[in-house]
């Protein structure tokens, strides 16, 4: 087994040849902690990347993608034992997950037209932004404004949307008038989203408004489902809590299944919006650092700013690994300008091998060149007096130099069988590296398969955190209504500017009950799972490959 600092908190890039592991700490010297990590099929991304990241980052939150709930079953009892809240958002089986509640991260009234644009953009073609897209867009956008300002945190849901457009016909009757148009006439002057629909929906012909609305049933169609109304009826944790508690976060993607791709990207964008937030409260830092292990990257949808993201997380305390197969993925998803951008934004980059010819060429270059020493053929030979004195006669070759890749397309190609595929490439701060892969089962040994547990039993339950966070927001709610139905002259602009204005006080931490008997039980077998974890751990410097390394 190979060996690892117990106390090498950080993460892990590799190995030399020696076995010595090389991590790359929190206060690493290094520009960034971002990591581009590219590998095909079959080149161990999960098992020699993923899965020790998560295992040895002991003292920040992680969030990880995890496609096919491995990552979660190997190593969520670890995680416990190591002092991590585990949490499971499974956008492949809601019934197994912690729920997501977009609209409850709604701050100011310009999120709610990103909610609606990435929901329109996941069913549509954002491309082409005819009449019914930009209808659609616009019709969500007031309805999310609506129900933020009108119905009580609890009741703020997709599956309100929905309910909303059932009650109120938005076809004109008789008398020229539809039930939509007369719930919003109730509203009062200034109100955000009777501005936007006097603005929008109401401007539309009377013979195109029942179709704008099917177009967006049609589009928010997924979400009438029970389950799915279930998944986003709240919010079991908040994204806060990522920077203010030791919290282990696996999402789980389906790698086939594209329906919940909106969901998925718009989980993400609030997910990054909300760790800068919090962050901007505490000098641009988080109180615990973040690491962020994005598997099968491309999956997870179009970012229109990630590489801005990339450019500014190292200063709140943030690290991304970004992980895909290949890098006409990203460049098909962001295209060329934008994709370079992104990979120009990770410090480190690493190739396990397994690549097509576009990300071979790449990381060939990256390496640059050698001089090599090459024979032109010519030959010169001296036959003095070989024959009289039984000597031979010198002879001399031609050589000369030339420069060619320190490691060729072909080689990267050919990586993956090289060595059982154990070879990985590594790029630091564009100093290349080749070291050898760290597979969890050559570094823990049978650690993770002892406390391996299976995703069909997770069982989600409501953070303390969450519950009084959404009470503050109940509290504020009922707070606004009362001011509304005393005010006998009420801008609406003006009260949505003092509700933002007014700072939200969160909850501390809960503190630790006293603990039960049962309770002390369960703590005995994770201090199991750890002792189990640091036998597996020799003490070893590095200090003679480590002073080759830019940390």
């Amino acid at each position: 087994m190979s060996s690892l600092l117990a106390e090498s908190d950080g993460l892990i890039l590799g190995k030399f040849q020696s076995g010595n592991v090389v991590i790359q700490p929190e206060d690493s010297k290094i520009s960034n902690r971002n990591i581009f990590v590219v590998g095909g099929p079959g080149s161990f991304k999960t098992q020699s990347y993923v899965l020790p990241n998560v295992v040895n980052n002991r003292s920040t939150s992680i969030v990880v993608t995890d496609p096919k709930g491995e990552i979660y079953e190997l190593t969520n009892e670890i995680k416990k034992a190591q002092g991590f809240k585990t949490v499971v958002i499974n956008f492949k089986d809601f019934l197994l997950s912690s729920r997501y509640n977009p609209l409850l991260y709604i701050r100011k009234s310009n999120d709610t037209n990103k909610i609606a644009n990435v929901i329109v953009s996941a069913k549509n073609d954002p491309k082409r932004k005819d009449f019914w897209f930009n209808a659609q867009l616009n019709l969500l956008n007031t309805l999310i404004k609506y129900v933020y300002f009108e119905y009580e945190p609890s009741a703020r849901t997709i599956e309100g949307i929905l309910d909303f457009l059932e009650e109120f016909d938005p076809r004109y009757n008789e008398e020229g008038v539809s039930e939509l148009d007369e719930q919003f006439e109730r509203l009062p002057d200034g109100h955000e989203a009777k501005r936007s629909y006097y603005l929008g929906f109401r401007q539309a012909q009377s013979e195109a408004r029942p179709n704008i609305v099917i177009s967006l049933l049609t589009t928010l169609q997924d979400f009438v489902d029970k389950e799915v109304a279930e998944f986003t009826s709240t919010n079991d944790f908040f994204f806060e809590e990522l920077g203010t508690s030791k919290i282990c976060l696996y999402v789980l993607i389906s790698p086939l299944d594209r329906t919940w791709d909106g969901l998925v990207n718009l989980f993400f964008q609030q997910m990054f919006t909300e760790l800068y937030f919090l962050g901007d409260k505490h000098n641009a830092k988080l109180p615990v650092p973040l690491v962020m292990l994005l598997d099968e990257f491309v999956n997870l949808g179009y970012f229109p700013t990630y590489e801005n993201f990339l450019a500014t997380c190292r200063g709140y305390r943030i690290s991304v690994s970004t992980i895909l197969q290949s890098l006409p993925q990203g460049f098909e998803l962001y295209g060329d300008k934008k994709f370079k951008a992104i990979i120009g934004n990770h410090a480190i980059k690493i190739c396990l091998g397994g690549v097509e010819e576009t990300t071979a060429e790449y990381f060939s270059r990256q390496v640059n060149d050698t001089t090599i020493k090459v024979y032109t053929g010519g030959t010169s030979e001296s036959k003095t007096s070989a024959k009289t004195t039984n000597r031979s006669g010198s002879k001399s070759e031609s050589y000369g130099y030339q420069k060619r890749r320190l490691i060729t397309e072909g080689e990267v190609i050919n990586l993956q069988q090289e060595e059982n595929g154990r070879k990985s490439i590594v790029l630091i701060d564009g100093k290349p590296y080749m070291l050898r892969k760290t597979p969890q089962f050559e570094l823990f040994g049978n650690l993770l398969k002892k406390h391996e547990i299976s995703q069909q039993d997770y069982i989600s339950s409501q953070t303390e955190f969450a519950k009084e966070y959404i009470e503050e927001l109940e509290k504020q709610h009922k707070q606004r209504k009362v001011q509304l139905a005393s005010a006998p002259i009420f801008h609406e602009k003006k009260q949505e500017d003092d509700l933002n204005k007014k700072e939200i006080n969160l909850p501390e931490q809960p503190i630790e009950s006293e603990v039960t008997e049962e309770e002390e039980e369960k703590e005995l077998l994770m201090s199991d799972i750890l002792s189990s974890f640091d036998e597996g751990i020799e003490e070893n410097t590095t200090n003679n490959d480590n002073s080759e390394l830019p940390f």
